[in-house]
């Protein structure tokens, strides 16, 4: 685990200025040499939506933020063998149980509110 920190914080980090907003990129080929898996899966998620890449001349980029996401899917798919396809269901999943429990919690408030819970 502390080799994968060490790895995270010597990653090359491109910074770019677009619009006067600095944001923080990593260059594929540097987390794919990193977490030891080839670049069409990158592309892949791309490919079905589940992450977004910036292309700067004509090199492929992943936002910063976008890490944590990526990183797990790269886990599912190594630790678990989970192909492309059952990664976009997991996601698709995981994001429609975040709504769910979002409407949740704002009706509970709601009913707090309103003094019936």
């Amino acid at each position: 685990m502390n080799g994968k920190k060490n790895f995270f914080n010597n990653f090359k980090k491109q910074i770019y200025n677009l619009k006067n907003m600095e944001v923080e990129y990593i260059h594929i080929k540097d987390f794919c040499s990193g977490h030891n898996i080839e670049e069409t899966f990158i592309f892949g998620l791309q490919e079905y939506e589940l992450i977004e890449l910036r292309s700067i001349d004509n090199q492929q980029f992943i936002y910063v933020e976008e890490l944590p996401k990526v990183e797990k899917m790269v886990r599912l798919h190594l630790d678990l063998h989970i192909n492309l396809e059952g990664i976009e269901a997991i996601y698709h999943l995981l994001e429609r149980t975040l709504q769910l429990q979002n409407e949740i919690r704002t009706l509970k408030n709601r009913l707090k509110r309103q003094g019936e819970v």
